[in-house]
């Protein structure tokens, strides 16, 4: 009778157990995207504790410092080696410029500054100004002007657009005419004898992922 029972509860006990299954699994995996962007910048190139002029018969020999301190004189120039970027980031990047030129202790007898600094092709003459602090604004103005937004996958290497070459010069002579000029060499030799003005320049690039 037992054995029965179990034959005839089969049926049911196996329909309540059976069912349908199925799955699926869905996975992926991600690095981080890579930026990997390098600035390289040579600091201390744009002054020199000595200058050398192919054209004189001592040596070449100009301009030379008696300490470790940088100079500028007339008759002497600098560059300061354009910023380099490298890398080829993943992400797209903004490259800007900050800079902060500071001048002190130039006057004689008013404010009187010779020094043209070139910021890429434009040319600022200290002289086409009035007062220190506008000659440093005008300045820093053009060279905060290069910036430059690159795409994913770009090369730095070979982008230049958004870093820009600046020089400086200092004329052995200015003024448009004898007067002008005896009166500027007056000024120069007053800023020589003084020996306290000073010129300083700092750029900071730096490159940014953008949205």
């Amino acid at each position: 009778l037992l054995a029965c029972l179990c034959l005839v509860t089969a049926c049911f006990v196996g329909g309540t157990l059976a069912k349908y299954t199925t799955n699926g699994t869905g996975s992926d995996s991600a690095r981080v995207a890579k930026f990997g962007v390098v600035v390289t910048a040579t600091s201390d190139s744009m002054f020199a504790t000595e200058y050398n002029d192919e054209d004189a018969d001592y040596a070449g020999l100009s301009v030379k410092s008696d300490t470790t301190d940088m100079l500028v004189a007339p008759g002497t120039a600098g560059t300061l080696t354009e910023v380099a970027l490298s890398g080829t980031p993943e992400v797209a990047v903004r490259v800007t410029n900050d800079a902060e030129l500071t001048l002190t202790g130039w006057d004689a007898s008013g404010y009187y500054c010779p020094i043209v600094i070139t910021v890429g092709a434009a040319a600022i003459d200290g002289n086409d100004y009035t007062s220190a602090a506008e000659f440093e604004t005008a300045v820093e103005e053009a060279i905060e002007e290069y910036t430059a937004d690159y795409a994913p996958g770009t090369d730095l290497s070979s982008e230049t657009g958004a870093c820009p070459v600046v020089s400086w010069a200092w004329a052995f002579e200015t003024g448009t005419d004898d007067a002008a000029k005896t009166a500027n060499n007056a000024k120069d030799t007053a800023l020589g004898n003084a020996g306290a003005a000073k010129i300083a320049l700092d750029i900071t690039t730096t490159v940014t992922q953008i949205d």
